[in-house]
């Protein structure tokens, strides 16, 4: 099968389209074949060798979050698996033709449902459900500052504070495409947030106030900036640190304002694991629904170089895909 590994950090052009054998699935194991898997910017940032707190060995292959069809069963796995088109994580890489992952890890995605967009909406749409909804707290009427809003997360951020109930989401975008994108998914104002004092834009927009919630991944000053844009009393909930900087904290900023600032990362050390499933069977049911719009852009194995380049050239919008088989 063909598969996009990397024997050395660096480049995108380090990522190499190799063949190799197919796996075989281990007892409780499914193997895939595979239709869409999702491209992150995490996955640019291992690839690179910056920061990222999941460790890796090389040859890598990355990707995980992936749909498709189930094509052979381990030991232990119900037989009535078999020939689903499901959506999960493969343990194996999922830029590949194939991939093995543990059917546990899996969900059945229900007709009507194309694998691209269960892979643009549920690769971050969980994860945007656990901070809008569960760390952040967000109630029906508040307002929520969502940062990257045309990303892989920021896109579905948006659509699900509105469904949350949210009275303003207030979202930004480095360009006017992309803020163009936003607003047509919902979001009341779009920000930009690479001028000189966006955060007084957010409150000037919000009545003078700040937001109750806002989202943060960037670190640096920018996280700096987001902390103004918040009232006091309001919640903060960093998920990441896309500049690869230190930002410190003093105390005395959160405790004069009342700030609550809360951190966030789906993966082992993540607590919220009821809240993590009921989150994805909601999610996979309003895309079925038709009550979340997918996001995408997609590429062949051969293209995965472009993909990352993209990521890191920040002119991608909403989810970034391979499509093996395309």
């Amino acid at each position: 099968m063909k598969i996009v590994r990397y024997h050395e950090k660096g480049a995108p052009e380090v990522l190499t389209l190799e063949e190799i054998e197919t796996p075989t699935p281990a007892d409780g194991e499914l193997l895939i074949r595979i239709e869409a898997c999702g491209v992150s910017y995490g996955q640019t940032l291992q690839r690179a060798g910056r920061h990222y707190p999941t460790p890796i060995t090389l040859p890598h292959a990355p990707g995980a979050n992936v749909s498709g069809v189930v094509a052979a069963l381990g030991a232990g796995v119900a037989q009535g698996l078999l020939g689903k088109r499901v959506y999960g994580q493969v343990t194996s890489g999922g830029y590949a033709e194939f991939g093995v992952g543990q059917a546990a890890a899996f969900i059945v995605i229900p007709d009507g449902v194309a694998s691209v967009d269960a892979v643009a909406v549920l690769s971050d749409g969980v994860t945007a459900s656990l901070i809008v909804r569960t760390v952040g707290q967000l109630q029906p009427g508040q307002s929520v500052f969502i940062p990257a809003a045309a990303g892989g997360l920021g896109f579905v951020a948006v659509q699900l504070a509105k469904l949350y109930g949210a009275g303003r989401v207030f979202a930004a975008a480095s360009s006017s495409a992309k803020r163009a994108l936003i607003l047509d998914l919902g979001a009341d104002v779009a920000i930009d947030y690479t001028q000189e004092g966006w955060s007084k834009a957010i409150i000037a927009a919000n009545d003078g106030v700040g937001v109750d919630l806002a989202l943060e991944m960037t670190g640096g000053p920018v996280f700096y900036e987001t902390l103004e844009a918040v009232r006091p009393g309001g919640r903060v909930v960093n998920y990441g640190n896309a500049s690869d900087t230190d930002a410190p904290i003093n105390p005395r900023v959160l405790l004069r304002r009342n700030l609550t600032l809360s951190g966030f990362m789906n993966g082992a050390n993540m607590p919220y694991v009821a809240q993590h499933d009921r989150a994805r069977a909601e999610i996979l049911g309003l895309l079925a629904e038709q009550k979340i719009k997918a996001r995408h852009q997609t590429y062949p194995l051969a293209a995965a170089v472009e993909a990352h380049r993209a990521i890191e050239a920040r002119s991608s919008a909403g989810r970034q895909i391979i499509t093996p088989f395309a």
